[in-house]
């Protein structure tokens, strides 16, 4: 499989602040769903951080990543 081209500059500030988003809205509602009890919510805020982890390596690897790194990253 060819490797995916790098990023520029823009691409990866764009990536940088999906990151943050993402961050922001899983730690929110992780915060919200404990504070209410809510189990659905915790799941859908930790899938949230997850994401907004895979956007934080996109961003400081600089280019996309691909389904094998997604899933089993500690062999890529």
């Amino acid at each position: 499989m060819a490797l995916r081209g790098n990023l520029s500059g823009v691409n990866r500030a764009v990536a940088v602040v999906l990151a943050f988003v993402w961050l922001g809205a899983g730690i929110a509602g992780v915060v919200a769903g404990l504070g209410r009890g809510q189990v659905v919510v915790v799941i859908a805020a930790v899938a949230a951080l997850v994401y907004g982890l895979i956007w934080l390596r996109v961003a400081t690897r600089g280019r996309l990543l691909s389904w094998r790194e997604l899933v089993t990253p500690w062999r890529a």
